[in-house]
């Protein structure tokens, strides 16, 4: 990891600690997040072990959800997240291309018809988030499908998973937002997603530039 994105990290996990404090946050709930922004260090990078970092923190997230009762996160987060990752990791060990993965692209009819699916998937899941009064229906929709999408597309190595990732920090932005107007305590969550959205912009730039290298080198070795 660069010397550049460390400072980074650690700057923002300053201002998560200074917040937290504030706003009188239990430590145990804080720690996935401060773990968090090495996973995304990683994943900011396409480096692979940003995979496993980010299965072995599923572990704690599961237990800090468990310790506040919020016990569907809970089983998402080892039911899911923690298995999902795991086999990210191998796969993209198993097709390594230096320390990340060798990476494929959709067709584009798979990817016209992958968006309009994913479209149609969150309007239906606006529409019951609506009816079953959730206070942030559109964006939470957004946020509860691209959190199982996005991971599944990573695993497989298919480099839209960044377009995603980019709609992801949008709304987790928006999200995060909203959150805190209503509950300065939730300032910490804030402050990651802002992180977030700087790690994904990066992922994307980087992701591409492997896919070029990785193309230009398979042209070359075919003439």
């Amino acid at each position: 990891m660069k010397n550049s994105k460390k400072i980074i990290i650690i700057i923002t996990g300053i201002a998560i600690l200074v917040a937290g404090i504030l706003c009188k946050q239990e430590f145990f709930l804080m720690l996935p997040l401060f773990i968090s922004l090495f996973v995304m260090g990683f994943q900011s990078e396409a480096n692979r072990l940003g995979a496993l970092a980010g299965a072995i923190n599923s572990l704690i997230y599961t237990a800090a959800y468990i310790y506040m009762g919020v016990y569907a996160s809970a089983a998402s987060a080892v039911l899911f997240s923690f298995p999902i990752q795991l086999m990210t990791f191998f796969r993209w060990k198993k097709n390594a291309y230096k320390k990340t993965v060798v990476f494929r692209r959709m067709s584009t009819k798979v990817r016209v018809l992958a968006s309009l699916g994913f479209v149609a998937l969150w309007i239906a899941l606006a529409v019951i988030f609506i009816k079953m009064d959730y206070e942030y229906a559109i964006l939470d929709s957004g946020s509860f499908l691209m959190g199982f999408i996005t991971p599944v597309l990573t695993m497989l190595a298919y480099i839209e998973y960044t377009y995603l990732w980019l709609v992801s920090a949008v709304v987790g932005l928006l999200l995060s937002v909203q959150m805190v107007v209503n509950d300065y305590k939730e300032t910490t969550y804030l402050i990651y997603s802002v992180y977030c959205a700087y790690c994904i912009i990066c992922a994307f730039i980087n992701v591409r530039k492997f896919y070029n290298e990785q193309q230009s080198q398979l042209k070359g070795a075919s003439e």
